[in-house]
């Protein structure tokens, strides 16, 4: 649904002065930002008409006086709700043919170089934010707000990031929200953001595993918040896995590397031929420890034809010269005459217990009775 609205329709690109808290003097600055937002040339006749509204009201706006007509507009909604936001229509040609929100980049066209995460407090709520890095010298910054209603709620930032001596510079050029259960597709639109915003992250150690810093805040009333991002596996290499401990109970060692098909979709010949060499050995280890137990329970050691035969011969001759063995070493599963009389005396005194529940119950009923 999304690709055909990109195909069929042009995207807005929204200019919320409320939330950017900036105002442009001439008009001219309006493809300015959009044309530093996507890398590209812009003009003018390419994004008219240029609306601006508060979402009652719209205005168009032709000259630069209008700008001012329309920011200093009153508007009849409540205070907190009062928004002013510049509306214009993305050429043709500017968004991905194939975009879709969270699934496909706008500026990214490289390869992925690192990726952070990090779980972090931004004023009352709970921010899961990762950053993907790419070679061609952008970046994509993910902010989810996992308890949001079934669709978790996202709001991706794109830019160009720099590297420093200490870390890196991020510089912010468009964002844009998405959740799927609650936003329509007809109402999405990119946004851009208040110029010249950036931010630094500096590594934390001498290694490259984290970056800290301020990042852009979507909630709350703070423009930063302090973030702290963790290096994850580079694409192309495998990484750690963190197992559940769920599945993997304290007693249990989890799967050693390459035990998994997924895992040995990377192995190399050499590596499948060691692998299924360990596995062969480990078998019959295996079937030892079966064999003993299966041993243990049988009371008879011989299992083959010839036993069997032997076996049939000897009940032919009677089992009446076969006497119970009594010793310690009897074998497993056969009762011995120990616990034999254990089960009589057992029963007797089972008997003796109801014969005496029986006479009371016999003098009980002749003394009401008699």
């Amino acid at each position: 649904m999304t690709e055909y609205i990109v195909k069929m329709k042009r995207l807005d690109f929204d200019m919320n002065l409320t939330k950017m808290k900036w105002c442009p003097k001439h008009l001219t600055e309006i493809p300015a930002i959009i044309s530093n937002a996507f890398g590209r040339e812009i003009t003018m006749k390419q994004i008219e008409p240029i609306i601006g509204t508060d979402h009652l009201k719209e205005w168009v706006l032709n000259k630069d006086a209008d700008i001012k007509e329309f920011y200093d507009a009153p508007t009849v909604m409540q205070e907190w709700l009062a928004e002013k936001v510049i509306k214009v229509k993305i050429p043709r040609g500017i968004i991905p043919r194939d975009f879709e929100p969270k699934k496909v980049k706008i500026l990214a066209t490289g390869d992925r170089i690192a990726k952070f995460f990090g779980e972090d407090t931004v004023s009352t709520r709970q921010v899961e934010g990762s950053l993907k890095l790419f070679d061609c010298g952008h970046f994509y910054m993910k902010q989810t707000l996992p308890g949001s209603g079934p669709s978790p709620h996202w709001t991706v930032f794109e830019g160009r990031w720099h590297q420093r001596d200490r870390g890196i510079r991020l510089e912010y050029l468009l964002r844009y929200s998405w959740q799927t259960s609650r936003k329509p597709d007809m109402e999405f639109s990119i946004e851009a953001v208040k110029p010249n915003l950036a931010s630094t992250l500096a590594w934390d150690g001498e290694t490259e595993r984290q970056l800290n810093g301020n990042l852009p805040a979507t909630v709350g009333t703070d423009d930063y918040f302090w973030a702290e991002l963790v290096r994850m596996g580079d694409k192309g290499q495998q990484g750690k896995i963190r197992w559940n401990t769920e599945l993997f109970p304290d007693n249990e060692e989890a799967p050693a590397e390459g035990a998994l098909p997924e895992e040995r979709a990377e192995e190399t010949p050499e590596e499948t031929e060691e692998r299924e060499k360990g596995e062969t050995e480990a078998k019959p280890k295996l079937r030892s420890r079966f064999e003993k137990g299966a041993k243990s329970e049988d009371p008879t050691p011989d299992d083959g034809p010839t036993a069997k035969g032997k076996k049939t011969a000897d009940s032919r001759e009677g089992s009446s010269a076969q006497q119970p063995k009594t010793s310690a070493s009897s074998t497993p599963g056969v009762p011995t005459t120990a616990a034999v009389n254990e089960e009589d005396e057992n029963m007797l005194a089972t008997y003796i217990g109801f014969g005496i529940f029986l006479f009371f119950v016999f003098i009980f009923m002749y003394s009401n009775y008699a």
